[in-house]
C-alpha cells in the first residue's frame, strides 16, 4: 500500500460535500486540484465510483513526480515532498470523506446490532488492501464466524457491478435451507460445506440476517447440539389469529425465517395492539417444507411449535423490554439472558401459586 492509500483507508467520499469541497465532475467521477508546497508541485485527485482515490503530483514543467511512490527514495527532499502531499491529502479527506469499515450500509447496520447485543466487534485484518472486506469476532475469543466483501459481481451471478455480500459460518443441516431462499448462494472463498454467501442488497431484511448471524456465532460454542437456544419472534395479530389457532390445537406450524432447531424455545411477541410477549413454545419439529406467499408474508419452509404457557399483558409489555435493550422487534432475534430468566422466573412463580391454591382447596374439603 501506498502512503496515499494509508490516508484514505477506511474512508469514503460523500457525495454531498465534494462539490463544497472542490471537487468538480469530470466525465464519470470527480476530481480536486490543488498546490503543494507553495505552488511548486501540482496536485490533482481523481475519485471514481468503486475504486480507491488516484493521487498524482507534477513539478513546475508538467511532468509528474513518481519519487513520492519509490519506497526507497528516502532523501530530505523527496520526504519533505511526500511530507507535504500527505498534509494536502489529509485536510481533504478531513473535509469531504466519513470513516467506516463496511461499503454496505446494511452491514454497518448488523454490525452495530452485534456489537450492542454481544459486545461483538469488527476489523478488517488485511489493513485495507481489499475494499469493504471485514471480520465479524466473537468477544472473549476473538474467533470470527461472517465477513463483508464488495467483490466483482461475476461471482454471485451480476457481472460488471460491483456487489457487497456476507459470508456466514452454517452448519451441515443448515446450508440447504438457506440456499434454496432467495438472496443465499454458495460461499464465496469459503469452505462451502460450512459457509454460505448472503447479498446485501435488501432481499434479506435485517431480522432474518441478524437471526443467521446470531446462529453462526453459536457455532463457535460447540454446533447445534450445543444446547438449545431462546428466540423471541414477533406476530402480528392483524396477520394471524394466534389465540383462536392455539384454542384449536396447541401445536401449530409457524414460519421458519432463522435457523431455530428443534429444541429450543420460541418465545411470541405479539405486536400492536397487544404490544407484549403472549406465548411460550416449544420448537417440535423445523424445515418442513411449505409454499405460502401473498402481500405479507412469505415462507417456503416452517416448523412445528407447540403452546407451552400463555402470559397476559400486562406482564411483559413492549416497555418493560427497554430495560433489556429491546426497543422494537421486527424480525426474530436471541432472547436476552437477563428477560429469559424474568420470563422463566414469572412461570415459576405462576406455578407455585398454582400449585398453593390447588393444595388449599384440597385441604378446605
Amino acid at each position: 500500500m501506498s502512503f496515499v492509500d494509508d490516508i484514505f483507508a477506511h474512508h469514503y467520499p460523500d457525495r454531498k460535500l465534494l462539490a463544497e469541497a472542490g471537487f468538480r465532475r469530470e466525465g464519470d467521477g470527480w476530481t480536486l486540484r490543488g498546490q503543494v508546497l507553495f505552488g511548486h508541485f501540482r496536485a490533482v485527485l481523481r475519485l471514481a465510483a468503486d475504486t480507491p482515490p488516484v493521487f498524482t503530483l507534477y513539478d513546475q514543467e508538467g511532468e509528474e513526480y513518481t519519487l513520492i511512490y519509490v519506497e526507497s527514495a528516502n532523501g530530505e527532499f523527496v520526504r519533505h515532498v511526500r511530507d507535504a502531499c500527505a498534509a494536502w491529502l489529509t485536510e481533504v479527506r478531513e473535509k469531504c470523506f466519513e470513516k467506516r469499515l463496511f461499503t454496505s450500509p446494511q452491514a454497518e447496520r448488523l454490525a452495530e446490532a452485534m456489537r450492542v447485543r454481544h459486545g461483538d466487534t469488527q476489523d478488517d485484518p488485511w489493513n485495507g488492501r481489499y475494499k469493504g472486506h471485514v471480520v465479524f469476532r466473537k468477544s472473549g475469543n476473538r474467533k470470527w464466524y461472517a465477513l463483508t466483501m464488495n467483490i466483482d459481481g461475476k461471482h454471485v451471478g451480476r457481472p460488471g457491478t460491483r456487489c457487497d455480500v456476507l459470508v456466514i459460518r452454517a452448519g451441515g443441516q443448515r446450508l440447504p435451507l438457506l440456499l434454496e431462499r432467495n438472496g443465499f448462494l454458495p460461499a464465496y472463498h469459503m469452505n462451502r460445506d460450512s459457509w454460505v454467501t448472503m447479498l446485501l442488497d435488501g432481499q434479506v431484511d435485517d431480522g432474518e440476517a441478524l437471526a443467521e448471524l446470531e446462529a453462526a456465532r453459536t457455532l463457535l460454542e460447540g454446533g447445534p447440539a450445543a444446547s438449545a437456544s431462546a428466540w423471541l419472534v414477533p406476530a402480528n395479530p392483524k396477520y394471524f389469529d394466534l389465540e383462536a389457532a392455539f384454542a384449536a390445537d396447541e401445536a401449530i406450524l409457524w414460519k421458519q425465517s432463522t435457523a431455530i432447531r428443534p429444541g429450543d424455545t420460541v418465545w411470541l411477541y405479539v405486536t400492536a395492539p397487544v404490544s407484549a410477549i403472549s406465548y411460550k413454545c416449544h420448537v417440535v419439529e423445523t424445515g418442513i417444507p411449505y409454499e405460502y406467499q401473498d402481500g405479507n408474508v412469505r415462507m417456503d419452509h416452517v416448523m412445528r411449535i407447540r403452546l407451552e404457557h400463555r402470559f397476559s399483558p400486562a406482564q411483559f409489555p413492549l416497555k418493560s423490554l427497554a430495560a433489556h435493550g429491546i426497543v422494537s422487534i421486527r424480525g426474530p432475534r436471541r432472547m436476552p439472558p437477563a428477560l429469559l430468566q424474568e420470563l422463566e422466573k414469572s412461570i415459576g412463580d405462576t406455578e407455585s401459586h398454582g400449585l398453593r391454591n390447588s393444595r388449599r382447596r384440597r385441604d378446605t374439603k
